[in-house]
């Protein structure tokens, strides 16, 4: 019995994977936090991280794009959440990347080599952003807001005179609103 839940449990764990490959996610090393780079970026140049976060804007330069990111916690499989800001980093992409789809306020996960850090100003402060040279990159929609349209009142049927009318025996209308309905004094229509 053992045996069949460890591989009932094998079977789903394969089957919610993450949005990065499996040979990258053997290379990266999870515990290198964006703080521990701004602290000492020499120690960590080279090594690959797998960070994400909600992009703040993004930028074609001459043969490379830049996408600055907010950074975020990664969710199961390896998904940026929305919840809080653990601080800011630089995608530098070679070649071109069309901001069009990089744009702001997606979420993306980046799998990427460490290449230092750099001074640029958000508002009038200096702030140290560690660099990542990207190896793979996933982009998502923002979640779409939830449409809450007003419920029905607790008392409303689809069916005010039964939903086996006139053959059924909520005829003319249910229990608790007979012989009056729930419409009274006013009709239905």
């Amino acid at each position: 019995m053992k045996a069949l839940w460890t591989i009932a449990i094998a079977f789903l764990l394969a089957g919610c994977g993450s949005v990065i490959s499996r040979s990258v996610i053997e290379q990266a090393d999870r515990k290198i936090t964006l703080a521990m780079v701004q602290e000492d970026p020499e120690r960590y140049a080279g090594r690959i991280v797998i960070w994400g976060g909600i992009i703040v804007d993004s930028e074609n330069l001459e043969s490379t794009t830049e996408i600055e990111v907010i950074q975020t916690r990664l969710t199961w499989g390896d998904r940026p959440s929305e919840d809080d800001s653990l601080g800011r980093f630089i995608i530098e992409a070679p070649g071109f990347l069309d901001t069009f789809i990089y744009k702001k306020d997606r979420l993306i996960t980046v799998a990427g080599r460490i290449k230092g850090t750099r001074i640029k100003k958000i508002g009038k402060m200096d702030y140290r952003y560690p660099v990542l040279e990207p190896l793979e990159m996933r982009l998502f929609e923002p979640p779409s807001e939830v449409d809450y349209r007003s419920l029905p009142p607790w008392w409303y049927s689809p069916y005010p005179y039964g939903p086996y009318y006139p053959y059924g025996p909520y005829y003319p209308y249910p229990w608790p609103y007979y012989p009056y309905g729930p419409y009274y004094p006013y009709p239905p229509h």
